[in-house]
């Protein structure tokens, strides 16, 4: 079933206000805890980048929203772009979990798909949060502003090359050849396109994401999908070696001699 990045005849519920946590109480200084404030800031940010899009969200807006001041985003982030690049990932989902979780050496094939698949689906728990990333991902592809091809190395193509690396070495493949890369992107996007398909999941079996423990028993049976669909290319790469090893060779052309002449 194909995913539908928007639905006209049933728009997602904008998000309540409390989806934003107050401030926190101010610590032995009188200061609010730095982590309270750029948190506030980043949900902010996400909401109303997703809603409106990048070039019709201001800092003003953000900083409203979030019950800060417009210094705190200088602060915290820099510039309005800055702010941006940190809402495209921060707030929902861990990249570097998701890198890492490959690229440790000798780290068994099991426990790194286990890593990487509770990494990955985890925000799912989130609810809005995660709705909320989805709708801001599909804005930058249908109003780009440059910053998935930013993102693209450090969150798309280092995780692939660190699973490529692992594939190869479970294996024994010394150089990678199209079909890990198709085995790599095969275990990746049945991740991902869970987060796409978030509102079909809803509309059919809501309970499948509906609570954290839930969302780890699908990341849980993701790895036994994951084992099942590597041990099947391995057989097939073994089935498909043998007869090219044991064919027989080529019959060589009788060579002719010269005879002598008297």
């Amino acid at each position: 079933m194909p995913s539908r990045p928007s639905r006209t005849a049933r728009p997602a519920p904008a998000p309540a206000p409390a989806s934003i946590p107050p401030p926190a109480s101010p610590g032995p200084g009188g200061e609010e805890p730095a982590s309270s404030a750029r948190q506030r800031l980043l949900l902010a940010a996400l909401r109303l980048f997703s809603e409106q899009g990048y070039a019709k969200t201001s800092i003003r807006a953000i900083a409203s929203a979030a019950q800060a001041n417009v210094a705190a985003v200088s602060y915290y982030f820099g510039d309005k772009a800055s702010l941006y690049s940190a809402v495209f990932t921060e707030p929902t989902w861990d990249h570097a979990s998701l890198r890492s979780a490959f690229a440790q050496p000798g780290i068994p094939m099991e426990e790194a798909l286990r890593c990487y698949f509770h990494a990955a689906l985890a925000p799912l728990a989130h609810g809005e949060l995660a709705r909320q990333s989805v709708r801001l991902h599909i804005r930058e592809m249908l109003e780009p502003t440059g910053q998935w091809e930013r993102a693209l190395d450090q969150d798309v193509r280092q995780p692939h090359d660190a699973l490529v690396r692992l594939l190869c070495r479970h294996m024994g493949i010394a150089t990678a050849d199209l079909a890990v890369h198709r085995l790599a992107l095969t275990l990746s996007s049945m991740a991902f396109q869970l987060w796409g398909h978030r509102d079909d999941i809803d509309a059919l079996k809501p309970e499948l994401l509906a609570t954290a423990e839930a969302v780890e028993l699908w990341a849980d049976r993701m790895v036994d999908y994951a084992l099942a669909m590597i041990a099947a290319e391995k057989a097939w790469r073994q089935a498909t070696a043998a007869p090219a090893a044991q064919a027989p060779a080529a019959p060589r052309s009788p060579v002719r001699r010269k005879t002598p002449k008297p």
